[in-house]
């Protein structure tokens, strides 16, 4: 059965890569784009992160720390997380249409969406992503999972930073009413 909860959880992840692919060809023109540098800063930090946890020597020994052993109620609960995370993702992708964009752009045409699971967050697919990513960690309970989670949240953060002050620039009044009203990650939290 633990060979079948991480099957699950690699079939959620190929679902993702899978729907983003092709919905990535139904996206509007993009008319402004962000400095190429941050987005390659942003996954030079994130690869370097990745690489320490997995091969820095005793960084790397630390992070294999086992905090839990992989059972069927562990597996079955990453199997749920990531599951949820996975539907919010693909619901906000849905919702988002032609607007996404993998970079920080902003889009011919486009708009300030509120329906949705953006009602309840500003940036559900990192939210769903994130989730995605925690159900991976509860399923190994492993340190270093966790702390990729957590290198990945500070990675999502100084995305959708960058990302509200394009919209900000855009949607002056809409967007500070729309901020003040939805949490950007975690529902009434953060």
């Amino acid at each position: 059965m633990e060979t079948f909860t991480a099957l699950f959880i690699l079939a959620c992840f190929g679902i993702f890569l899978i729907y983003w692919i092709i919905a990535a060809f139904g996206t509007k023109r993009t008319v402004e784009k962000q400095n190429p540098w941050q987005r390659l800063l942003l996954l030079a930090v994130f690869l370097a992160a990745y690489l320490l946890l997995r091969h820095g020597g005793a960084l790397s020994a630390y992070s294999s720390a086992i905090l839990w052993p992989r059972t069927l109620v562990t597996g079955l609960l990453g199997d749920v997380i990531t599951l949820a995370g996975l539907i919010l993702m693909l619901w906000a992708r849905v919702v988002l249409g032609g607007n996404w964009s993998s970079s920080v752009v902003f889009k011919e045409g486009h708009e300030l969406i509120d329906r949705g699971p953006y009602r309840y967050v500003r940036h559900p697919i990192y939210s769903g992503l994130l989730l995605m990513v925690l159900g991976t960690a509860v399923l190994y309970g492993r340190l270093g999972g966790f702390i990729e989670l957590l290198v990945l949240f500070f990675a999502l953060r100084f995305k959708s930073l960058q990302e509200e002050r394009l919209m900000a620039r855009h949607f002056p009044e809409a967007y500070r009413s729309y901020k003040a009203r939805v949490k950007a990650l975690i529902p009434s939290v953060f």
